[in-house]
């Protein structure tokens, strides 16, 4: 593995990986190896238990729990993962995207969430951020294990589930198009990134690499 110029790490030609396979990463503990297939398979992504952490290649993220709250008589959903940014650049946390079937090519982290089932019925968008000491952040810095919470505001009157699965998302290093020929990560697409004149910045289908489920558990606010 060589060290892109521009901050990151040049992509390797891709192997197969067994699903089985787990491979220790330093301060996050057994990590899945998704990824690396020639060809998009036809079977469903692989199912990750909580407390695995998924390999998006520029990050490396574990799904702790997700739990249900009552915060000043409201009640709150909240994902706590553990991200550790694998790349070389600060990167942001960025948005959970809304829901359909294509997202910003050039997202942050949050935009790797691709979907949540059942729906979680809210009052507005899901905030995505890194939370350390009380204080809430939007940047993502190299090298360091950030603890991020994905929170939920949820409608009067209504109820977590049971249980939720989150449909992950990653990251591919690739040239932006065949007229900007710089290698910035991306979203990970369904098949190829567009690469036209004019396609810079084409939202993408983008590929499921990992369904996380999580059983929601009560904590108090």
């Amino acid at each position: 593995m060589t060290s892109s110029p521009r901050g990151g790490t040049r992509r390797r030609r891709p192997v197969l990986v067994p699903v089985a396979a787990l491979i220790s990463v330093s301060g996050l503990g057994a990590t899945a190896g998704f990824g690396g297939f020639t060809e998009v398979p036809k079977e469903r992504p692989p199912a990750v238990a909580q407390g695995v952490v998924v390999d998006q290649t520029l990050f490396r993220t574990q799904f702790l729990k997700a739990v249900d709250k009552t915060e000043n008589g409201a009640r709150v959903l909240e994902l706590i993962l553990k991200v550790r940014n694998m790349g070389e650049l600060t990167k942001i946390v960025g948005l959970v995207p809304e829901p359909g079937p294509k997202v910003s090519r050039h997202g942050g982290f949050a935009t790797t969430l691709l979907r949540v089932t059942p729906p979680i019925e809210a009052d507005n968008a899901p905030q995505a951020y890194v939370l350390g000491y009380g204080v809430q952040s939007g940047q993502l810095h190299p090298g360091i294990t950030h603890t991020v919470v994905v929170r939920y505001d949820l409608k009067p009157g209504t109820a977590p589930p049971a249980q939720i699965t989150i449909d992950v998302g990653g990251f591919v290093l690739d040239t932006v198009s065949r007229r900007d020929q710089r290698e910035l990560w991306q979203i990970k697409p369904k098949g190829e990134l567009p690469q036209g004149a004019g396609q810079e910045g084409d939202p993408v289908e983008p590929a499921v690499i990992a369904q996380v489920t999580l059983p929601v558990r009560p904590e108090e606010g």
